[in-house]
């Protein structure tokens, strides 16, 4: 359910299946993120506030964290998130292995301050969060190119050290338009500059006037003094796969003992819009409709 203004709201308007308006919610959202903790809650991420929300294991929610400061609890995150992009705001969250921190990733350029200040942006929010005391800390990613939908998950390998999905919007083994881009990178936060805003301002913290979305790229950020977390690639699901990788959104990945990686994809329910009001089969290039797979490949990690 989308949020009412103040709470995160992205201009979405929600109906029931008779076509009649259904009014906001301020307990909206639209999860993109899983943690599960030690004590059998979770941790949820979303892209519209965006909100954390920490819920019980019978989905109570113990939690809400968001900008404004709107939540369950009163703990908030930055205000520039506020600043995220529409259908693109938090879509990944991790928790590093002592529990003690939750990391989240935005999937595209925030529009900060405007959509049109960021039209060649690469430049990705991360987000740390102390789960005991609600310290923050901020980081800049850099995507490959500016087609890319972005990053679409985030996993803790250890403390400082995390895996992600970066990729397009389109399908594999489509033979007119065939996806070209959906990888898995490693990254550290070791030797990163923290970008966090001291005075919590609604456009962060500025450079030389700017946000940290319009310095666009690695030279932007180099000459504002910034370093971003350095990222390397550790598997091309549109190379290195024994089959041909269809789906458009690989959007989950979890690590298993011995270095196995099971990615999954969303498969929107397998339904896109018409363009008419209306749906249409979510078909792949195999000529099947697009259902939930989840591939396991052996990672070489160092």
């Amino acid at each position: 359910m989308p949020n009412p203004v103040g709470s995160g709201a992205t201009g979405e308007v929600p109906y029931d299946l008779n076509g009649n308006l259904i009014q906001p919610s301020a307990d909206g959202i639209d999860s993109e993120g899983l943690v599960l903790a030690s004590d059998g809650s979770f941790w949820i991420s979303d892209e519209y506030g965006p909100h954390i929300v920490h819920v019980d294991a019978t989905g109570k929610t113990i939690e809400r964290i968001n900008p404004f400061g709107t939540g369950t609890g009163g703990r908030t995150i930055p205000l520039v998130f506020a600043k995220r992009r529409a259908n693109r705001g938090m879509e990944g969250l991790t928790i590093t292995p002592d529990g003690k921190t939750l990391v989240g990733l935005m999937q595209s350029p925030m529009y900060n301050p405007a959509k049109t200040n960021v039209a060649n942006s690469l430049v990705l929010r991360i987000l740390t969060f102390d789960i005991a005391t609600g310290v923050t800390k901020q980081y800049a990613y850099l995507m490959d190119n500016i087609t890319l939908t972005g990053c679409s998950e985030i996993l803790a390998v250890n403390a400082t050290t995390f895996l992600t999905i970066e990729r397009d919007g389109l399908f594999g083994g489509n033979a007119t338009n065939p996806a070209t881009f959906k990888k898995v990178f490693k990254f550290s936060l070791n030797g990163a500059t923290d970008v966090s805003d001291p005075i919590n301002g609604a456009n962060g913290k500025l450079f030389g006037g700017k946000t940290v979305e319009e310095l666009n790229d690695r030279a932007g950020l180099t000459a504002a003094g910034i370093t971003p977390v350095e990222k390397i690639l550790v598997l091309d699901l549109l190379k290195d796969l024994t089959s041909v990788y269809p789906h458009d959104k690989a959007e989950g990945i979890a690590l298993l003992p011995n270095n196995i990686l099971a990615i999954s994809n969303d498969d929107d329910f397998g339904v896109v819009d018409n363009g008419a009001s209306a749906f249409s089969a979510k078909t792949l290039s195999t000529g099947k409709v697009d259902n939930n797979r989840i591939y396991f490949v052996k990672l070489k990690l160092q």
